[in-house]
């Protein structure tokens, strides 16, 4: 897919940017080869079931799944400005409650002529989607008269068209995350540093949906006797030696508040002697479920109240693809119950490739620990 992103936009494209489409390459080419394994309706179920599962975050129903889905054949008509307006169409038929903003309008010619132009932009898939979707974007604030940055949720069109143009690629839907909406695109930034940063988005947003499907598996997926794979291993060894490095300093910050605070460091996996205390807070993160996953658990008390940070490194897909994921949850317990605090969205995650080494993706993981902490301590001394 390298290809596909051309010279013009390559250049405009900052470094750490093409870095994350290489990632979206690198992960499809994993994707792509567990997938020949499947037979068509499993993919087509972990597609549909993940699709929905987002859709319903943001308050739809399956009018909407259905509208972000191409179905099996995604190399058919191409993405002219009749069937654009013929999307656009279906948007403005939804029912209303959405979080989301319909369109109760019908486009002009010149408008849709417009958007699927954009979708055929020669450029890599991912830039192509957040293109148009930008675009989209700017058409449907000037029809409707306000500002592409103005207040409100995303719009469903420009969600559709993107979800759409991926798929034509072979690759998944977007799938937006409400935690964490597309960046604006209004006319105040620099029209290349805007495309950049809805890019490394969406990049990211692809990553993720990418990892679900690899991850997908309708039933528990048995681990006894796995061995754990050497990046695995001197990843989780990284991450237990970096969370004892932060107890201290974490330590020192509620004993200010608490003489009698404390801060603990423990580490195991769904096998291991605390493996059932560690799978109640870890089974709710794993992509696949059952997988193998190693965790180091920060817990933190103080007060009367206690929070257990947990950071999984976990196998992704069955049989395992090679990919890992490193992802983050916290639990808080208080005289009023216990409560998951750690809002974290998937694209928080970090996905370590198979030919990657430990230092390629370490400062990510880095980043995803130091921000688990921070959200975990800010939620501790708030009770």
């Amino acid at each position: 897919m390298d290809s596909q992103l051309g010279d013009t936009v390559r250049e405009s494209l900052p470094g750490r940017v093409r870095e994350d489409l290489r990632d979206v390459d690198r992960l499809r080419e994993v994707w792509a080869e567990q997938r020949h394994n499947q037979p068509p309706d499993a993919r087509g179920a972990a597609r549909r079931a993940l699709t929905h599962a987002r859709v319903l975050e943001w308050g739809g129903d399956s009018a909407l799944t259905d509208l972000l889905l191409t179905g099996a054949d995604v190399s058919g008509d191409p993405m002219t400005g009749p069937r654009v307006a013929a999307l656009a169409e279906r948007v403005a038929e939804l029912p209303e409650g959405y979080a989301l903003r319909p369109l109760r309008t019908t486009l002009p010619d010149e408008y849709t002529l417009e958007l699927s132009r954009a979708a055929a932009a020669p450029a890599h898939p991912v830039v192509r989607a957040a293109h148009t979707y930008a675009e989209c974007v700017r058409i449907l604030a000037e029809a409707s008269g306000e500002e592409p940055d103005g207040a409100g949720p995303p719009w469903v069109l420009p969600w559709v068209l993107a979800s759409h143009v991926l798929q034509r690629a072979d690759l998944p839907p977007l799938l937006l995350d409400p935690r964490t909406p597309p960046p604006g695109t209004g006319s105040g930034q620099d029209p290349a540093e805007r495309l950049a940063v809805l890019t490394a988005h969406f990049a990211r947003l692809v990553t993720g949906a990418l990892r679900g499907e690899l991850g997908w598996h309708p039933g528990a997926v048995p681990t006894a006797g796995t061995p754990v794979p050497p990046l695995a291993a001197v990843t989780r060894r990284r991450i237990l030696e970096y969370v004892r490095s932060r107890r201290g300093p974490v330590a020192l910050i509620l004993r200010a508040l608490d003489p009698r605070a404390s801060a603990t460091v423990s580490s195991g996996d769904e096998g291991g002697p605390m493996g059932a205390r560690g799978s109640r807070a870890t089974d709710r993160l794993l992509f696949t479920p059952g997988a193998a996953h190693w965790w180091t658990c920060l817990e933190l008390v103080a007060g009367e109240a206690s929070l257990s940070l947990y950071v999984v490194v976990q196998d992704v897909g069955s049989p395992p693809s090679g990919v890992l994921a490193v992802t983050a949850n916290a639990r808080l317990v208080t005289s009023e119950g216990v409560r998951e605090t750690l809002e974290m969205s998937g694209t928080d995650s970090v996905t370590v490739m198979p030919t990657d080494c430990v230092d390629d993706r370490w400062p990510q993981v880095r980043d995803l620990v130091d921000e688990a902490v921070s959200r975990s301590m800010n939620e501790l001394t708030r009770v």
